[in-house]
């Protein structure tokens, strides 16, 4: 009978710290980048909370907005203000978040004017843009009402004197392109500037 001898393979000590030394570094790296996602998860939350927002959501701001339309129409001199305010009025249950996350987007008016704005993770707004993309004087006009309405939704005194405000920012802007037009209303920053799509009005909070 033959004797069967067991034959255990050693691995030589010169592969065996080399791979030791591997697997203490891969671990290393591991606990690293665990680490480095908390931190980076942290910085964003610290990011987003110090974000600072215009306080409300976008419902909130369509019952504004809508509430302040008569009132501008009323200053432009339109008659039947209360009754043409309606062409204007925001549908705050009709409200999307638009194509991207964390974004406001809707049209209004017969010209179809857009109003946007972007969102923090709460739902609440940061800024409200309103946007003229068409150039009769129909539109220009409508841009206006919905620029001054956005902006009375946040400015609550001298209220008589944004409209216009809103336009002579306007003007200003058209005079020169590629610059930004702004003036702070109540902490409030206002500002017109051209942009590939056409004008944009914006509200936002002062930094």
């Amino acid at each position: 009978m033959s004797k069967t001898r067991d034959i255990s393979i050693t691995m030589p000590t010169s592969l065996r710290s080399p791979l030791r030394l591997l697997s203490c570094v891969t671990l290393m790296l591991a606990l690293l980048a665990a680490g480095c996602d908390r931190h980076v998860d942290q910085q964003l939350a610290e990011h987003e909370a110090a974000q600072t927002t215009l306080g409300i959501t976008p419902k909130q701001f369509a019952a504004r907005f809508n509430e302040r339309l008569a009132d501008v129409l009323k200053d432009m001199q339109v008659e039947e203000p209360e009754h043409m305010a309606r062409l204007y009025m925001l549908d705050a249950d009709r409200l999307h978040p638009g194509q991207y996350d964390y974004v406001l987007d809707a049209k209004v008016g017969p010209a179809q004017t857009t109003i946007i704005g972007t969102l923090n993770k709460s739902g609440e707004l940061r800024n409200v843009g309103v946007m003229l993309t068409n150039k009769t004087q129909g539109a220009r006009d409508e841009f206006l009402i919905c620029a001054s309405s956005a902006a009375r939704s946040f400015v609550t005194s001298g209220q008589d004197k944004l409209l216009p405000l809103i336009t002579r920012l306007t003007t200003v802007a058209l005079d020169n392109p590629g610059q930004r037009m702004t003036e702070v209303v109540a902490d409030q920053l206002l500002s017109v500037e051209l942009v590939p799509q056409g004008v944009l009005f914006q509200v936002q909070p002062r930094q």
